[in-house]
């Protein structure tokens, strides 16, 4: 069989051009033929359906055309529209001022998901206008995404404006937007004009609550302040008579130097606690003029026992009934009214009245037009009490002796006279983010998708390139 090969293979090689040449020679005999041929297959291509292009304009030329001109025409669209159609345009939009809108023309064959997406990325790109609008070149469809008009808004402007040209639908358009969004306005300026009077009215009535609220109880405080100031003033003249009936002569050179020195301390405190009643404003200021007595009752104490040549006595607290009774000498087991027993410093006499079952000498100050005794005439007596026993433990002192009164009830929670407390000065007591709106099946029915201009757009090509940040 090699044989054979190799023998018939030159034969081959000697037919091959022979049967190309005569190939080109029947081919020169039909060109006749052909050239006629040749004229109906081009018009039988030219039948054929072709697959649209994209459009030939990039999202980044749309957007630099939009920067300076309110109109962009594609430029496949094919839009009849003359220079002077697109300066009318131009005009009539940029007299929109509220409804700030941008238009696109496009060819007539771009789909909705398309233009949808072609208008958020110009958008975002242009980076200023509050309508984008795109319209076909023969006018019949239209679409648009807005901050200022919402989805239902937009779909009844393209519905009015359905079956006008090309440039009577956009300049028709922007006025009906500009009109619409201008009655948005207008409705919410009223509704925040209603919203802020009843503000102001409720601000009102609350200052006016606040304010009477705070006279009233700036006048309860005054007329505590004054039965403390009278309770108080009460304690400085007893001490004072008592210095007074004493009246010793300290210039005397006969009389002992201790008791001069005793009965010096008394009167000095006796001046001390009367002054610092005459500049008391607040309760607090009272600690000063109580602590004051107690000093002048313990001196005057000290100065009678060295008159009867007695030492002078221990320095204890002062009686817990009447610390006008001065120096307690014992304490002894007491319990208020309904309350539970405690350890109570008290003077001679008020110890023996307990010690008997008989009630001890209590003191009684103003309170309300009447009286009652000092640890139930309310938290105004706190630095009263306070300042009697200032030296003794003061208020931890207090808040064991007095539990189970008032001002033991008080004093459980802390003080409430000082600073903001109890007489303080207090009282106790479509959106701006994105494009709303995504157009809807409107003027033809092309869909929009979401108007919010978030990312670059997104999906899709226009004219070849993708949305998303190039």
């Amino acid at each position: 069989m090699s044989s054979a090969i190799r023998t018939i293979r030159p034969v081959l090689r000697a037919a091959v051009p022979a049967m190309i040449l005569a190939v080109a020679l029947l081919a020169g005999l039909a060109a006749p033929g052909l050239a006629a041929t040749s004229h109906t297959v081009p018009a039988q291509a030219a039948a054929a359906p072709a697959a649209p292009a994209l459009p030939a304009d990039t999202v980044g030329q749309i957007a630099k055309g939009l920067l300076s001109s309110r109109l962009y025409v594609t430029t496949d669209s094919d839009a009849n529209l003359s220079a002077a159609d697109q300066r009318q345009i131009t005009s009539a939009l940029g007299g929109d001022h509220d409804a700030d809108i941008r238009a696109v023309v496009v060819r007539n064959d771009v789909s909705g998901t398309q233009v949808g997406q072609m208008l958020k990325a110009v958008g975002n790109r242009v980076g200023k206008g509050e309508t984008y609008v795109a319209i076909t070149a023969d006018g019949s469809r239209m679409g648009a995404i807005s901050k200022k008009l919402d989805t239902g808004e937009i779909n009844r402007l393209v519905t009015r404006t359905d079956g006008a040209p090309l440039k009577e639908r956009l300049v028709q358009f922007g006025n009906l937007a500009e009109n619409k969004v201008d009655d948005n306005n207008r409705s919410g300026a009223v509704v925040g004009y209603v919203v802020i009077g009843v503000l102001i009215l409720v601000a009102a009535a609350i200052v006016s609550v606040v304010l009477v609220a705070r006279r009233r109880r700036r006048e309860r405080d005054a007329r505590r302040m004054a039965d403390l100031k009278q309770g108080v003033e009460e304690d400085v003249i007893l001490l004072g008579e008592d210095i007074a009936r004493l009246d010793l002569n300290v210039m005397d050179r006969g009389l002992d130097p201790e008791i001069r020195a005793d009965y010096e301390r008394a009167m000095n405190s006796y001046d001390k606690a009367k002054a610092a009643t005459e500049r008391a404003a607040r309760p607090q200021d009272m600690q000063a003029v109580t602590t004051a007595l107690e000093d002048g009752r313990y001196y005057m104490t000290a100065t009678r026992a060295r008159m009867a040549g007695e030492p002078a006595p221990e320095r204890r607290a002062p009686c817990f009934f009447n610390p006008q009774h001065g120096p307690s000498v014992q304490d002894v087991t007491w319990a208020p009214p309904g309350g539970v027993a405690r350890s109570v410093p008290a003077c001679a006499a008020d110890a023996r009245a307990v010690l008997q079952g008989h009630d001890p000498d209590v003191r009684m100050v103003p309170y309300g037009g009447a009286r009652r005794p000092y640890w139930d005439a309310g938290p105004a007596y706190a630095p009263y009490a306070g300042g009697y026993y200032y030296g003794y433990g003061g208020f931890d002192l207090l808040s064991g002796l007095m539990i189970g009164t008032a001002l033991g009830s008080m004093m459980g929670g802390g003080f409430g006279w000082g600073g903001g407390g109890y007489y303080g000065d207090g009282f106790g007591g479509g959106g701006d983010g994105g494009f709303g709106g995504d157009g809807g099946d409107v003027g033809g029915g092309w869909d929009f998708g979401s108007g919010d201009f978030g990312g670059g757009g997104g999906g899709g090509d226009w004219g070849g390139n993708d949305f998303g940040g190039f």
